[in-house]
């Protein structure tokens, strides 16, 4: 317990008490407060990101990179494949030319390509939070799909955090991330198929078993690259969290950085190869 303590558990728990239920309601309750909400997490996310940017010394465009986020964000969920592309293409241009604008000429690489790795980290990626909602409330007119994936990922964070914290012994990458071992990979997948079991029991008893099994090594996996990605970015810019906003979490970014890896793939695992057999 003692371990646990002095993680910082207690502010963890306390924070995500406050912030889950809120998170779940606008999910599940949709429409145009959803919307709002989204465009507002990945406005914070887009900040947060290049403000770690700015720590490591590059100059991204803020403003067009968080608006850009957003739009990328809303463009998938409201619109066809190839208008996605056609904003993607144009944003990318639009981004390239306003470099022109710049009085020196230093690191211009740099800047472009920080500013559109941002939107797509972020926008892109944050963007399938629609898209599984949109998918779920297609298929079962509810947020049943989402909460679940969502659900899976955030096990696989607590599991590897639990199991890593009172057996971790073995390092992933222990440059990157001294915390991260394969004693909590391991502990996080077997905690999250057992979870995603009773929820399947409680909520979702159309989803297979083996579907289970392989959304939670997703999940897990997924989870966790996503989580060394971010700390790898804020290693190389020096600093610890992504912001202070989230006591026991740190930044926003810190907490949804599995999520930004795992919710996409999972989304198109069940899309491709869950849901052409449940209809």
């Amino acid at each position: 317990m003692e371990k646990l303590l002095n993680t910082g558990f207690i502010f963890r728990m306390i924070t995500s008490i406050f912030f889950v239920p809120f998170f779940l309601f606008l999910f599940d309750y949709g429409s145009i407060p959803l919307l709002i909400f989204i465009a507002v997490l990945i406005a914070v996310l887009s900040y947060e990101f290049f403000q770690i940017l700015n720590q490591k010394g590059l100059e991204p465009y803020f403003k067009l990179g968080i608006v850009g986020s957003i739009i990328t964000a809303f463009v998938m969920y409201f619109t066809s494949q190839a208008i996605s592309f056609f904003v993607l293409t144009l944003l990318f241009i639009i981004l390239s030319v306003a470099e022109l604008t710049r009085k020196n000429n230093d690191r211009i690489i740099l800047h472009m390509s920080s500013t559109i790795f941002g939107i797509m980290y972020i926008g892109w990626l944050g963007g399938h939070f629609l898209l599984l909602r949109q998918m779920s409330n297609a298929y079962f007119n509810s947020a049943v799909l989402f909460f679940f994936a969502l659900y899976m990922v955030w096990m696989a964070d607590t599991g590897a955090f639990f199991a890593g914290t009172l057996f971790g012994k073995h390092k992933i990458i222990k440059r990157i991330s001294p915390s991260k071992t394969y004693e909590g990979l391991i502990g996080g997948m077997i905690f999250t198929v057992l979870s995603g079991i009773l929820y399947r029991f409680l909520w979702a008893r159309f989803i297979p078993i083996i579907d289970i099994v392989i959304i939670g090594i997703i999940a897990a996996l997924a989870g966790l690259a996503g989580d060394l990605v971010e700390s790898a970015m804020k290693r190389d810019a020096n600093v610890k969290d992504a912001s202070s906003i989230l006591p026991g979490h740190g930044g926003v970014l810190d907490r949804f950085d599995s999520v930004l890896f795992a919710l996409p793939l999972i989304y198109y695992y069940m899309l491709y190869i869950l849901m052409p057999r449940l209809i």
